[in-house]
This record gives C-alpha cells, sequence and structure tokens, in this order.
C-alpha cells in the first residue's frame, strides 16, 4: 500500500467551521467523484486541539498549544502508481482547474505539505489492524 497525508489550513476570513462543511460538502465529493476509484482510504482528521512541548506528566510540560492546520488528509492507494494516475488526473486542464477552483473557496494553498508515508499496520493501534490479524488467522473477533 501506498500512503500521502496532506496537512491542510483554513484560508484566512473563514472559521474553521466554514473550512469543515465546505470540504465534507464539496472537495470530498469532487475527490469521490474524480480519484475516488484510485483510493482504498480517504480520512481527514480536523483537528479539535492541540497539545505539545514534551512526554505528559503529572508534573506538566504537556498541554495545549497552538498549531496552524485545521486537517490532516489521509489518502491509501494500492500502489505507488495509483498515486501518479491521480497527479495525471489533477494534471488535465479542465479537472485541474475544477479542483483549483475549489480550493480557493477554503484551502490556504501556500500553506499545504504533503507527506509521503511508509505505511506499517502491526496489529495495534485504533484495532482495525488487529480485528483483520484476527480473521486472518481464525481467531474469534
Amino acid at each position: 500500500m501506498y500512503k500521502v497525508m496532506w496537512l491542510l489550513k483554513r484560508k484566512a476570513g473563514i472559521s474553521h467551521a466554514q473550512f469543515r462543511e465546505h470540504y465534507e460538502n464539496s472537495h470530498a465529493k469532487l475527490a469521490h467523484k474524480y480519484i475516488g476509484h484510485l483510493m482504498l482510504e480517504y480520512k481527514r482528521n480536523y483537528k479539535t486541539e492541540t497539545w505539545g512541548g514534551g512526554v505528559p506528566t503529572g508534573g506538566g510540560g504537556f498541554g495545549p498549544c497552538e498549531w496552524e492546520y485545521d486537517c490532516v488528509t489521509e489518502w491509501v492507494m494500492p500502489d505507488e502508481a495509483a498515486f501518479n494516475q491521480i497527479n495525471a488526473i489533477f494534471a488535465d486542464p479542465v479537472i485541474g482547474q475544477i479542483f483549483h477552483d475549489d480550493e480557493e473557496n477554503f484551502l490556504d494553498r501556500d500553506s499545504i505539505l504533503l507527506i509521503k508515508c511508509d505505511l506499517v499496520d502491526n496489529g495495534c493501534g485504533d484495532g482495525a489492524g488487529t480485528l483483520s490479524m484476527k480473521r486472518k488467522i481464525g481467531e474469534p473477533v
């Protein structure tokens, strides 16, 4: 599998709620329409709080902090070829312009970061990997 994550920030002048509403009701729908067939997962993780400052301890040091991004978007694709196909779709002058025009409504395009990831699922974490591992080896869930 091949994974990329996007760090996204709302454009100046709109609220986090407006950013989320537009992303879910416009941009995500465009993604499903034009590139959804190339993705295994497409998740949007909206910031609710950010904490930082080190390891949490009873003595403090780990607490609320500012973070400029509003959303971490995850794309999981079968392979890098699927990601390259998505980029080819975005390079199409008509489809690319549709996405660009929509982004102008809610994104600070200059702040976008793309992170290519080495995806590891060892069955720990949110439980999904553990459940799939159990199913694979025939254990009851």
